[in-house]
This record gives C-alpha cells, sequence and structure tokens, in this order.
C-alpha cells in the first residue's frame, strides 16, 4: 500500500519530533514552538534526501537506524551535558570532551527515563525490521523535488532574520539576527531556530580567515577611547610586596567556616572582602575562563562564535600586557603553580604566554621523586600529601622559590574539583565532625567539607612558608573562585546555602585579599574575575599599563557592571537580562541598557583581540 511506503521514513520523523519533546523534560526546552516547525522542516529533507539516494531498501533500513540512533545519542548526551555545564554541548565542547572530569570519574544520576530513551531506538529498529514494507521504501523525484523546495525556503527565511537593520546596537543586540548569527545562546537558538538545526549549523560552520589589519585597526581605535586609570587611596599602597594569588577550584566561600576554615575565615575577617564579586564565566572550560580573565584583563568569549573557552582556539596566542608580564617589567619573580596535570586545557603551551618564568605542574611531583607513581597507583605511598591534593604545591616552594626579588606566585587548586564522592579525602574527615559534631550533612556535602580543609590545610602551609623565610609581613593574598561547585548534588547544594540553581546570585562569592596588618574592609563594589589584573596592578604599580585590560580596577570604581555569560548584566543589586527580563532591586532601565551595550560592544572586540592575536609583537 501507498501508505507503507513511508512507514519508515514516518516513524523517523515522529521519533526525532518525540525526542525534541524529551527535550522539554531534561532541560527545559520549548516542546511547542516555531523551533520545532524549522527542526521538522529540515530534517524531513535531509531524511527524505539521503533516503532518495538510497534506492536499495536494506541500506535505507540501516539509514533510518542510524539516524534514530544517532539523534538519540544526542538528545541523551545533551541531557547530561546540560545537567553538569548549564548549556546545550557544541562541536567545540565535544572536542574538549576529554577535559570534563581532569582525570577524576563523573557520575550521572542513570535515571527511568534516561534508560528509556537509550532503550527505545533499539525497539523502534526491531519494530521497523519486522514490519517494515518488503517492497523499496523510496522517494519519488517530485517528492524530492517538493521537499528541496521547502528546504530553499527555509534558507530563505534563514538569510531573512541575519539581513535587518537595527536603529541602535542594543536594538541588535537582543534581536534575533545577532542570536542567529552568533549562538551566543544556545539554548534560546535551539528554541527559536530548532535544536536538530542548532547542531547542524554548528558543525558546518566555518571560520573564515579574518581581515587581520581590519581587527587591529578595529581594535586600537577602541583601546584609543580607554580612559586613562585614575590613582586612587590603594594606589602603591603594596608596591614591592609578594603577591600569591590563589584560584580555588569551585570555591563556595559560603562555606568558610571559623572552626572548618580557620585561615580562610581570618583572611576574611582580618582582611578585605569584596562582597560583590561574581563569577560570570559558566561554561566547559570555565576554569580555564576565570584563569584568563584573572590574569590578562579581558572577558573570555562569551558567545558561541567558535569556542568555549580560550584554552581551545586561542593557547598559542600572546597575552604581553597580563599581569605577570608586567610584574616581571618591575623585577617580580613570577611562578605558575597547579596541582593538575600539564596537558589539560592546554596549560602547558597557555601559561607561559602570560608571563610565568617559572611553570610547574603535577608532573613535576613526580619528577622531583616526592611521590611515587608505581606506588600511588598501588595504594601505597602511605603519604598525606598524595597525587593531586593541594597540598602537594608546597614541594614547588621548596624546590624553586627564592627569594631575591618579590615574588607573585599563581596557585590553581584541584581539591575543590568534583566529583564529591571520593573517600580519598578521609583524611580530614575527623575536622569535619569536629566542626560539626552532629552533623547529618550528606556524604557529598561532607566530602566538600574535606575539600575545603585541604585547601585551607594548603593557605596555613603556605603562610609557615613565607614566615618561615621573613615574607609573611610583605605579602599580599589574593583569593578567589572559578565557579560555584556545580558537580555538587543540586538538591543537597541549593538546600545547604539556601538558593536555587537557576539564582544569579549562585555567581556571586567573595573575593579575599589579605596582609598583615591591613584595615578589615568590606567592599561592596561589584566586580568579577576581569577586575583582578587591574586591580592588583594599581595596589603594586600604579605606573603600569592598564590600557589595554577591559576589567576596571575596584579601588577606583564606585559603581561597576558584571556581564554574565549569557549577557545579562548586574550591578550587585539588580540584574537586566537580554530579554529585558529584571528581578531585584528597582533601577533606571535606560541607564543599564546604556552599560549593556558598551559592555557587548567591548566582548565583541575582546573577540577580535583574540582573532587577531593583537598583543602579538
Amino acid at each position: 500500500m501507498k501508505t507503507r511506503r513511508y512507514f519508515g521514513y514516518t516513524i523517523v520523523m515522529v521519533y526525532l519530533i518525540l525526542l525534541r519533546v524529551v527535550l522539554h523534560i531534561t532541560i527545559g526546552l520549548s516542546s511547542f514552538n516555531f523551533g520545532i516547525l524549522f527542526d521538522t522542516v529540515l530534517m524531513m529533507f535531509w531524511v527524505s534526501a539521503i533516503a532518495f539516494l538510497l534506492r536499495r531498501r536494506v541500506w535505507q533500513k540501516i539509514y533510518y537506524i542510524f539516524i534514530v540512533i544517532l539523534s538519540t545519542a544526542l538528545v541523551v548526551g545533551d541531557s547530561v551535558y546540560y545537567d553538569y555545564f548549564g548549556i546545550i554541548s557544541s562541536k567545540i565542547s565535544l572536542a574538549g570532551i576529554k577535559f570534563l572530569s581532569e582525570g577524576q570519574t563523573l557520575e550521572y544520576d542513570i535515571s527511568i527515563p534516561l534508560v528509556a530513551y537509550l532503550i527505545t531506538p533499539l525497539l523502534i529498529a526491531s519494530i521497523y525490521l519486522i514490519i517494515a514494507n518488503k517492497k523499496r521504501d523510496v522517494f519519488r523525484f517530485s517528492d524530492f523535488r517538493i521537499l528541496s523546495i521547502v528546504f530553499i525556503v527555509q534558507v530563505a527565511l534563514f538569510l531573512f532574520w541575519g539581513s535587518h537593520e537595527f536603529d541602535t546596537r542594543i536594538e541588535y543586540y537582543r534581536s534575533d539576527a545577532y542570536l542567529f548569527e552568533t549562538m551566543h545562546d544556545r539554548k534560546g537558538f535551539s528554541e527559536k531556530y530548532g535544536y536538530y538545526n542548532y547542531h547542524l549549523l554548528d558543525v558546518v560552520r566555518l571560520r573564515w580567515e579574518p581581515d587581520y589589519e581590519e581587527l587591529i585597526e578595529e581594535v586600537d581605535l577602541f583601546f584609543e577611547e580607554i580612559e586613562p586609570h585614575q590613582n586612587n587611596s590603594m594606589s602603591d599602597v603594596y608596591a614591592g610586596y609578594n603577591v600569591v594569588t590563589i584560584l580555588a577550584e569551585s570555591m563556595d566561600t559560603r562555606f568558610i567556616d571559623e572552626t572548618l576554615t580557620p585561615n580562610l575565615y581570618m583572611m576574611r575577617e582580618q582582611g578585605m572582602q569584596f562582597e560583590n564579586f561574581f563569577t560570570p564565566v559558566f561554561q566547559q572550560g570555565a576554569t580555564c575562563n576565570s584563569e584568563y580573565m584573572s590574569l590578562v584583563g579581558l572577558s573570555a568569549i562569551t558567545t558561541n562564535d567558535w569556542s568555549n573557552n580560550v584554552c581551545d582556539a586561542y593557547s598559542e596566542n600572546s597575552f604581553s600586557y597580563a599581569l605577570p608580564h608586567q610584574l616581571n617589567n618591575i623585577g617580580y619573580d613570577t611562578y605558575y603553580f597547579h596541582s593538575g596535570y600539564e596537558w589539560f586545557y592546554n596549560r602547558k603551551v597557555m601559561v607561559p604566554s602570560y608571563g610565568f618564568e617559572t611553570v610547574k605542574f603535577q608532573e613535576d611531583i613526580y619528577d622531583l621523586g616526592y611521590i611515587d607513581l608505581e606506588q600511588e597507583e598501588a595504594g601505597e605511598t602511605g603519604e598525606l600529601f598524595v597525587d593531586r591534593y593541594d597540598t602537594d604545591m608546597l614541594h614547588f616552594f621548596d624546590e624553586f622559590v627564592d627569594y631575591d626579588n618579590p615574588i607573585f606566585v599563581n596557585l590553581l587548586t584541584y581539591s575543590g574539583h568534583g566529583a564529591y564522592n571520593q573517600e580519598d579525602f578521609d583524611v580530614h574527615l575527623d575536622q569535619v565532625n569536629d566542626a560539626y559534631p552532629d552533623n547529618e550533612f550528606d556524604y557529598e556535602i561532607i566530602n566538600y567539607m574535606e575539600k575545603m580543609v585541604e585547601l585551607d590545610d594548603m593557605i596555613g602551609l603556605i603562610m609557615d612558608e613565607l614566615d618561615a623565610n621573613g615574607e609573611l609581613d610583605e605579602t599580599l593574598f589574593v583569593i578567589y573562585p572559578d565557579h560555584f561547585p556545580y558537580m555538587l548534588d543540586r538538591d543537597l547544594y541549593e538546600e545547604y546555602i539556601g538558593l536555587e540553581i537557576e539564582d544569579k546570585e549562585l555567581k556571586r562569592q567573595t573575593l579575599i585579599m589579605y596582609a598583615e596588618g591591613m584595615t578589615p574592609e568590606v567592599v561592596s563594589t561589584p566586580g568579577s574575575t576581569v577586575d583582578i589584573a587591574p586591580t592588583i596592578l594599581n595596589m603594586i604599580d600604579s605606573s603600569g599599563e592598564f590600557t589595554y585590560y577591559i576589567g576596571q580596577d575596584l579601588f577606583g570604581s564606585t559603581e561597576n557592571f558584571v556581564l554574565f555569560s549569557d549577557l545579562s548584566l548586574t550591578d550587585g543589586r539588580s540584574f537586566l537580562s537580554m530579554d529585558e527580563t529584571v528581578f531585584g532591586e528597582p533601577f533606571d532601565m535606560l541607564a543599564f541598557e546604556v552599560v549593556l551595550e558598551r559592555k557587548i560592544a567591548a566582548l565583541e572586540i575582546q573577540k577580535k583581540i583574540l582573532n587577531s592575536d593583537y598583543f602579538k609583537e
């Protein structure tokens, strides 16, 4: 019968639509809107067009089974990916999937629905093989022609969205045209243009060779309009001091406790705490992006143009005005220590470009002989300082740091990284029990607390090391997280801190600055990771080069704004999203829009800085 000729095609199309509906359940993607129509039309074309070319019935069956399995894997993969990172995956994401766990095992809650999604394609394939029409299930040329026309119409609609002219830049940034051009909001793009369309365009999208001279000219014009840095009450206050910056993996400052983390607590209470500090970059590559922002003073790419993180695409760029370079120029010895591996995020290549003279990773701990790898893998070391614990980095101080000149040491920790189900940290369990003798916390929370203890112990040992060398009283500590601990079980995490995961308050953390004798102060000026480099430079050398920082000196700015990766904006009290949704305290919408336009324009310039390798000599 004629209807049975299209059985395979029909069941595949129905299944693709059902999978699209599944995304409504798993990641909150709208099930019924214009985007699902786009999905349907485009998939009709591609599925039918290729089926038309496969004249033999057996090949068509194989092809349909392949489509079902591939689409299922895509949806399930995105469901898991979204659960960890809060965004839909891209080809760049998948290219860097080896970075997902940083060597640890991640666990995903395999629910009954997820199992059903995995099994369903096999059931569909079996049914199709049993009851599909025995005749060749092929399409007539007229069918193919009609579908081709539909496809052309769809492409024309896509082009229409990108062809508008807008009266203002903020109007353009909020438009469907900007969404289509940049794909900055993957979830929004999927709802507007279709989920399958997003992945298809993401895969086939090409990166054209840029006109480097034109890019450089645009960047030059932008920097010419930057206002000169103005000295303030904190300018040069710590000139000549050692600087120790600690980028603490997944540290949530709400877990700082007088008993559990006494060193962090002391530094926060006796130093400066920036209460409106945010960690705005939250994607795969968040740690890399945060590190880049804090050292270079530029925002990481937050649109989906070509990359999720700068380490994937720009590891070989030059950053001659990064903070380490500038401190080198005034006589500092600069060190970079990380308790993770050098291959991760291309750090072995990228970190020296920031200007660090001495760069050491976990591999160097083994090379120095402090840990026997074979014994470690066999669980026979018997050491407190075991693989990938932050306290390992104390060996670097013993081996490489001298104090003939002021030092700048950047420590990237590892202990706070998920997953939070490891028994390795039971060496700190007694400390957690002492702090919370009646605790009934789930083990994930307890494990995270243990990792916070490990971080605090490392800080205490560093202070002891500096004190033993007579340097502690002239050392400035700067401590901040890369992002909140998103690998914690959401319900447990939200219950502990009293916030919902969707709330941008999760990205509000505390930047801590501490030096002996510092006057304690709570600083309310809003800021983010991108503001750290200019703030430190002002405190150490106010005559340095501030022109090439997009971030601001937090002591020189009374009204700063923070741009998040979804292009929303906050002043610490109120929030404005791209679709003009607001929450928090009332504010002047027009004033916020002016700032939002300026921030996004600066972000576009920063993409051009990276694409042109602007600082390359």
